[in-house]
Formats: structure tokens, sequence, C-alpha cells
């Protein structure tokens, strides 16, 4: 997609497409190429937040800064990059912004055919984007925006708010009551029509070829269930935290399934199986919501950020450590880009030497109010762009 098909105007709730609901049909499901591209809130559908690119490096400086005029949700763990253009979802809306400036080009929220005049809907998940479309849940409504003419191509109406979305390749995963039941709904990505679904209040948390880490809502159970059919390939012994509001506490790399547990461990589960590889103690009594993973499958090591704790290590894939770093004021959001390792702080930005743990630079935005909820970093090429609360903006090399 060029810079050209994604350029708009802001404002203004844009709406069309047609009402599909949950109906049976579509193709069959296809597993996505792994290709760099950050098109999920923490990179892709595995959780890795990580690539190929390496950021600034070695020195940054802020290039700009943008304030959005809508409060961010907790619950956002992050936002997509298309081309040049940022997607970033807030309270009621995605906002779109150029990469290189900054500005907001346009801007989209829904209007329930049956809401009031100038009555909001709440978007209860981040940007996931395949294909030009990009797929977003605004309390009962699962859509698919199209870029390019900023108009639905499908909209799947629920019968209660969605606990979130999970794009996999060709399938958009959806928990929420459904027929007067809490099922977990598979849907064809392309047209919205129903693949399968599963009498569970099950929350998709990563997916990798040939599995997709659920864990149910309330128990937090992890489960390992096949893609195309939802049918369960294993049921582990480990179970998470506010499974709907887990924001990159589980990753899929190769063989592994990493996993931040209810009591605040980190442990590594077989893929083909769920068994436990092994578990490492988190230090604290209990699971934070603010824990989070990042992890490089080609350099093999997993990087896990404890702001509560204070601290941030890398571990190599069988589990051993090999630093660990003492950082106050860390906040929600890791990632790591060829060498360098990113992390949210209360004021901005941290860039650490992956392989040992020093620190690289650290930047801060003008505008950082109190208790500002972080984000996962975004680098692409030679930049990292980052928000803290409402204020988004880019890291570029001085």
């Amino acid at each position: 997609m060029t810079r050209r098909r994604l350029l708009g105007v802001a404002g203004g709730s844009l709406l069309g497409g047609y009402l599909l609901g949950p109906r049976a049909g579509g193709s069959d499901h296809v597993d996505p190429t792994v290709d760099g591209e950050w098109l999920h809130p923490r990179a892709d559908s595995r959780n890795v937040a990580s690539t190929a690119d390496p950021g600034p490096g070695g020195d940054g400086r802020i290039e700009w800064e943008q304030t959005l005029e809508a409060r961010r949700r907790y619950e956002h763990a992050g936002f997509a990059l298309v081309d040049d253009t940022l997607l970033v979802p807030t309270h009621h809306s995605l906002r779109t912004l150029d990469a290189e400036t900054g500005t907001t080009r346009w801007q989209y929220a829904y209007q329930r055919p049956s809401a009031r005049h100038n009555e909001q809907t709440q978007l209860d998940s981040e940007p996931q984007v395949r294909d030009g479309v990009v797929y977003l849940v605004f309390q009962t409504t699962v859509c698919a925006l199209d870029l390019e003419t900023r108009r639905l191509r499908w909209r799947c109406d629920l019968n209660s708010s969605a606990d979130g979305c999970w794009l996999f390749g060709t399938t958009l995963y959806v928990t929420a009551r459904v027929d007067s039941e809490y099922r977990l709904v598979a849907l064809d990505a392309e047209t919205g029509l129903e693949r399968w679904r599963r009498t569970a209040r099950d929350s998709v948390l990563a997916a990798g070829s040939g599995l997709v880490v659920v864990a149910d809502y309330d128990a937090g159970r992890v489960t390992g269930l096949v893609p195309e059919t939802g049918t369960e390939r294993w049921v582990s012994d480990t179970a998470v935290s506010a499974s709907s509001l887990s924001r990159g506490e589980v990753v899929i790399v190769d063989d592994y399934v990493f996993v931040i547990t209810a009591d605040g461990d980190l442990t590594a589960l077989e893929a083909a199986t769920g068994d436990r590889r092994w578990t490492i103690s988190g230090g604290t009594d209990e699971h934070t919501m603010m824990d989070t993973l990042a992890v490089d499958p080609s350099a093999r090591a997993v990087y896990w950020s404890q702001p509560d704790k204070g601290t941030i290590a890398q571990f190599d894939i069988m589990g051993e450590l090999v630093w660990e770093t003492d950082r106050n004021s860390l906040e929600f959001g890791i990632s790591v880009g060829n060498g360098t390792v990113y992390a949210s702080t209360a004021n901005g930005l941290l860039a650490l030497e992956a392989d040992t743990g020093d620190e690289r630079f650290r930047v801060s935005p003008v505008s950082v109010g109190d208790s500002s909820p972080g984000c996962t970093p975004l680098i692409a090429g030679n930049q990292v762009y980052h928000c803290l609360g409402e204020t988004i903006y880019e890291v570029g090399s001085r």
C-alpha cells in the first residue's frame, strides 16, 4: 500500500459496510508470513515485539512529538505501522498519523446505527492489519476497515462487548457472548463469515504456526488450540491473570510458548504439548499487569521487564540468566531491534545494549502527564515510535 492510498483528511465518523453477523462460510485458514512488518500491537501475532530493524541504536533524539486530542486506554498495548502511516488507538477512535511529521491524517470512529446523536462507541482493541484492512472491535461490533477507502469491508454485531480480537493469518478470533453463551468465534478475515465457534470464554493471547494460545477468562488456564478448527491441542497447568487484559505476557517462538504466570513467574512451555520446560521465579508475591516480554528469535533471547520490581533481564532460550539491570520508573512496554532493547519509562524511552544491559540513551518528551500509561515501542528502520499517555513521538538517530 502506497502513501498516496493512505493519505486522507482528519475528522469525522466514516460509516459503511454490511451487517453480516457470525454466519458460517468463508475460505480456509492460512497462516501469515512473518516478514518483519509491525502490523500488530506487538509486531506480529506471535507477540515477539522484535524486529531486525535497529531503531536509533547507539544514540537517539526526539524528532517530533504530538499530543493526541483523545485519551488512550490502559488496555491498548501498542499500535501499528503501514508504510509511513501510524495507526494509533484511542478511547473512542482510531487515529492515523504521518510517521514523518506526526500530523494527523484521518480518524475513524464507529457509531452504532441505533446510537443517539453524538453518542461515542468505545474502541476495545488495538489495530491489527492485513492486506490493506485494519481490524477493530468497538464494544459489540467487529469492524474490518479498508485503509484505502476508509469504509467498512464488513462488520459483525455481537450480543455483548468483546473481550478482544486477534488476527492470525486469514482468521480473526473474537470472544464475546453469541447466541446467549460466551464463545470464541473464528471469522474469515476477508468476508467476516464464521469458520467455527467454541463454547468458552477464551481470550486469544498469541498465535504461531499451527497454534493459537488462549486463556480461560475466569481461571486463566492456558490452552493450545488448532487454528483451523478450534479443537484443543493441549491444556497446560499454567495460568495467567486477567486474561482479557494480558498485554504481551504470552509469546510464541519456534518450539516455545513463554508465559508470565498469575503468580508472577516466567514459564516456558513446549509448543507441541503445553508441558513445562522451565520456570523462573519473578521475585514478587504476585502477578502484575505491568510485566511484559520481548523475544528475539534470531538471537534466541528473552527480555523480561518488571516495572514493579524495577528490573529488566535477559535470559537465553533455555532459561539461563544472561544479565539483569536495575532501572527505576519503568512502565509497561518493551521491544528489541537488532542489538538494542527499548523500554518504556515513566518519563519516556530507555535504550539498552541488548547483549549487556548497558544504557545507550534515554529521551523524554515535553508533554507527559502524571501516571501516563506506556506502550510497546514500535521499531521501524532507524526510528522508534513510542506513546506515553496521550503523547506520541518519534525517536531518531542523532
